[in-house]
């Protein structure tokens, strides 16, 4: 569901957890490539008590994207697939407080 009726019915709903998928995460924050998708997940992260980024590898710096979602200081933690190779990002996170887990075959890593 997209468009404006979607973003009024989701209005409705509070959750304790957000789990949201942005196309991409930069020192500035998170991005999407679709307007309406934005809305939806800007919506549904405003509603809730705790929102986890779920974001791989490939989506750390990727500048292809010009929706502005959110600033790191929504996130309460970031879960991604390999432990963070660009330092600005992770100095950015942890200067947000936003928890970094790695998740990678079946174990958990928590950064330090």
């Amino acid at each position: 569901m997209v468009g404006i009726e979607a973003v009024k019915y989701i209005s409705q709903f509070h959750a304790q957890l957000a789990f949201i998928s942005p196309s991409t995460i930069t020192t500035d924050g998170l991005y999407m490539a679709d307007v309406e998708q934005t809305q939806i997940k800007r919506t549904m992260l405003v509603n809730s008590n705790i929102v986890l980024a779920l974001i791989d590898h490939t989506k750390f710096n990727n500048n292809n994207d010009f929706v502005k979602l959110c600033d790191l200081d929504y996130l309460d933690y970031v879960i991604t697939d390999r432990p963070l190779s660009d330092d600005t990002i992770l100095q950015a996170l942890k200067k947000n407080r936003v928890n970094i887990i790695y998740k990678k075959l079946g174990s958990i890593y928590r950064a330090k």
